[in-house]
């Protein structure tokens, strides 16, 4: 979530491109394969696009230019999620803190 390497993509969205990517949080930088590298990459052109497709996400006040709400909130399958089942195995989705912000994640998909 550093903006000086990636501006733009905060908690809703890095917390989609990992669960999706199946990299859990807090994992360090410095020990990420180059395989989770091409999958946090890929995860992202595929999440902005559905997003960008979608108007963007509007949990609480965020509308487009015509004053529409995003429809990618209905997508979401980590962000706020807490305490509901995974899609993918069914596991409770968890909530931490990183770095002082919010993250969601699967553990049993998203091991550290």
């Amino acid at each position: 979530m550093d903006q000086n390497v990636i501006a733009g993509i905060g908690n809703i969205y890095s917390d989609e491109i990992l669960f999706e990517a199946k990299v859990h949080p807090e994992k360090d930088v410095a020990r990420i394969s180059e395989k989770d590298f091409e999958k946090i990459y890929s995860a992202t052109r595929d999440i902005l696009k559905k997003a960008i497709t979608m108007k963007g996400t509007s949990i609480s006040d965020f509308r487009d230019i015509e004053g529409k709400k995003g429809l990618f909130e209905k997508k979401l399958k980590a962000y706020r999620r807490t305490g509901k089942q995974c899609f993918r195995c069914g596991e409770i989705i968890k909530r931490i803190k990183v770095g002082g912000r919010s993250a969601h994640f699967c553990p049993k998909c998203q091991k550290l």
